[in-house]
């Protein structure tokens, strides 16, 4: 009997191996078909930001370098900045490109800048990004390719992590992975804000983001779970052509560390379906349990032995999965700092879980 209800104790990490047992199979990259804009395709870039000129001047500059930077609508939403402007007023002026555009709003936050970024866009592809990322070459027309099917109503992507913590940047990979894995497995749970695009007429059939103005986060998870119940989870695709993911810094303090996967892990309130709410209490429970497990097991043998199997198993998992999507996005990672990662990440989750406890809806900007 002891055996049987330790067995029952693990069946959430076994289901866990089942699922993205063949994971890394899914993360492959993809070959670029075509490089020009498809004749009568109209696409406009929305950029909303808060007191990022900086980072918004880096973007650009990146943005710029694209094969199709000139032959789309780009909509600089700024959602009430305190900082001064001053710099990237001058850059626009100076440039004199006219199809970008810097729209000045009081602060509503993100989801509203984006609503009325798409209500006055002139495109019917809406490609959605942060100002902290700078996009990959092919980033365009990746998106592009992915819509060729016209079932295909949003399109998330891949984000590759840059600078800061070396464990926020693991963390980062695998939470970007899983979420690619899941759309390609037609179960999408979450996906990027920094790497998102859909069609407008798709964004006005499901009214946006009507109904969840009062969550201060969450405008990717939201619309991803709005158009995937209107549309079926078959409408979401992945974007992982090559030179087309976008890449963006990762936190440099553990508290911003803290604090940014508070703000993620709090979008578990967003999920209505059924899958999604199990996988988010199945990735908590094998977490916290991984350590916890060994607790109950001992001073059994067998147990000991069952739980450090499965463990294990569950670790070499992970491990190829992301070190899969770092080869993707081409950032190199060492193995004592995946071996670091999977050893500290139980309780680095715990210490979010606390946190979103507390506060499950940080504010945005």
């Amino acid at each position: 009997m002891e055996l049987i209800l330790f067995a029952i104790l693990l069946l959430p990490f076994a289901y866990y191996i089942n699922l993205f047992a063949n994971a890394w199979k899914f993360l492959n990259t993809k070959e670029i078909k075509k490089s020009i804009l498809p004749t009568g395709t109209k696409v406009t870039v929305i950029v909303p930001f808060k007191d990022a000129t900086e980072q918004l001047l880096v973007w650009l500059a990146s943005f710029e370098n694209l094969p199709l930077a000139d032959q789309v609508e780009v909509l600089l939403i700024n959602d009430g900045s305190v900082n001064s402007l001053m710099k990237l007023r001058k850059k626009l002026a100076s440039d004199g490109k006219k199809n970008i555009k810097l729209v000045d709003r009081i602060h509503r936050g993100k989801k509203s800048s984006i609503e009325y970024g798409v209500s006055i866009a002139r495109g019917e592809i809406i490609i959605c990004t942060d100002a902290d990322t700078r996009p990959g070459r092919c980033w365009i027309e990746g998106i592009l390719e992915t819509f060729s099917d016209e079932n295909i109503q949003m399109v998330c992507g891949r984000v590759a992590p840059a600078n800061g913590q070396w464990f926020a940047a693991i963390d980062f990979m695998a939470l970007m992975a899983a979420g690619e894995v899941l759309i390609k497995k037609q179960k999408p749970v979450m996906c990027s804000g920094s790497h998102m695009a859909f069609r407008r007429g798709a964004f006005m059939d499901v009214n946006g983001y009507k109904g969840y103005h009062h969550f201060a986060s969450g405008d990717d998870v939201i619309l991803l779970y709005k158009i995937k119940e209107k549309f079926g989870p078959e409408s979401i695709g992945f974007n992982d052509y090559r030179e087309s993911y976008v890449v963006t810094d990762m936190p440099i303090s553990l508290g911003q560390l803290l604090s940014q996967r508070q703000r993620w892990g709090g979008k578990a309130i967003y999920y209505r379906d059924v899958f999604s709410l199990l996988l988010s209490v199945l990735v908590l429970y094998c977490s916290l349990m991984t350590y916890g497990i060994f607790f109950i097991a001992i001073p059994s043998v067998p147990l000991v032995l069952m739980a450090l199997v499965i463990v294990l198993t569950k670790a070499w998992v992970d491990v190829r999965i992301i070190y899969k999507y770092a080869r993707e996005v081409h950032h190199p990672v060492k193995p004592w700092q995946v071996a670091a990662a999977t050893l500290l990440y139980p309780i680095f989750m715990a210490i979010v879980f606390l946190r979103i406890l507390v506060n499950p809806n940080p504010r945005w900007g």
